[in-house]
């Protein structure tokens, strides 16, 4: 990724095209689930706010109807907002001395470590921005409702797994993913084969234990095209993914703020949507440099992503979590 008029005269530049589009097709690869959502890119307003429109509701049907002139309605619609989140890498500095010693390689690895912590937070970030919203202007904050968060309740204990947590909590099971799919069809949010659901690895066993031949069959079930995606097996109606961390609750299901302190009581949560339900936009990938910096005596590198995202209603409407109950 370097320029050979730069290689040529012993400055390493990278090169800055390269790095951006590397940099947002590895955050698709490594985190397929972000584009199982509703591509909203088109939609950003000024590099960083998106606004989606909230329907106001369809008029009544009636049937064979003997009232008229009919009564005409008004529909009022609203809107939602979210802004899309500057994420930059802290600058890093190779110094000039070490470029005389230093491989391309080892520079490369620097600035891909850099990369790899940049996507990791985006897709973490991701994930809480589609069950929660902040405050942005006149619009309030939002989170999703009581009613869309399930809790395991399997007799089976397993010992806690969010971090710092301890004592034990309630194993989930197959059917778990059962009383999901019930719910979603129950707001007519169920739509085969756009169904999916983000497990945290202990859970991801917990369900599907290595063991089991009918694990097996619900591996099997998923093409190479959809591996490359992110999709590990389909169950009960839902391509399932995993990923080392996912959401995190309080014992009665509150979601934690991204990076907020936990407590011992802490459990982790699943996340279930249907792909039209969530949305996300991209606004950009930039790589910096600033080569011979006389104040630092090296190469100064660094790299920012902007990306946004939310659930598409207001009312959160086909987002569901679920999260490890407590024992009594």
């Amino acid at each position: 990724m370097l320029t050979q008029q730069a290689a040529e005269s012993g400055v390493l530049r990278i090169t800055v095209e390269i790095w951006q589009n590397h940099i947002e097709q590895e955050i698709f690869k490594n985190n397929g689930f972000m584009r199982k959502s509703y591509n909203a890119d088109e939609y950003v307003i000024g590099g960083k706010v998106v606004h989606i429109p909230q329907s106001g509701g369809s008029g009544s049907v009636v049937k064979n109807r003997t009232s008229v002139p009919a009564t005409v309605r008004k529909r009022t619609d609203t809107d939602i907002v979210y802004v899309l989140d500057a994420y930059t890498t802290d600058p890093v500095l190779i110094p000039n001395v070490d470029t005389k010693e230093l491989t391309y390689d080892k520079r490369n690895s620097v600035l891909s470590e850099d990369r790899d912590k940049l996507i990791q937070v985006t897709a973490e970030w991701t994930l809480q921005n589609w069950v929660s919203s902040p405050v942005y202007g006149a619009y309030g904050a939002t989170s999703l409702p009581s009613g869309a968060r399930f809790v395991t309740n399997s007799a089976v204990e397993v010992a806690a797994s969010a971090p710092g947590a301890t004592g034990v909590r309630k194993s989930a099971s197959i059917t778990d993913l059962q009383r999901l799919q019930a719910y979603f069809r129950s707001i007519d949010r169920w739509y085969e084969g756009k169904m999916h659901i983000m497990l945290p690895p202990q859970m991801l066993v917990q369900m599907f234990p290595a063991d089991s031949v009918i694990t097996a069959t619900y591996m099997q079930s998923v093409t190479e095209a959809e591996r490359r995606e992110g999709i590990i097996m389909k169950a009960q109606g839902f391509n399932i993914h995993s990923r080392s961390s996912v959401i995190l609750t309080q014992a009665n299901g509150t979601l934690r703020a991204y990076g907020e302190a936990g407590a011992v009581t802490d459990c982790e949560a699943a996340l279930a949507w249907y792909e039209d339900a969530v949305e996300l936009a991209m606004g950009g990938v930039d790589a910096f440099e600033k080569l011979r910096d006389p104040q630092f005596y090296g190469d100064v590198y660094s790299f920012e992503v902007r990306v946004g995202g939310r659930a598409r209603r207001s009312d959160y409407k086909g987002v569901a979590i679920l999260y490890q109950g407590t024992p009594a």
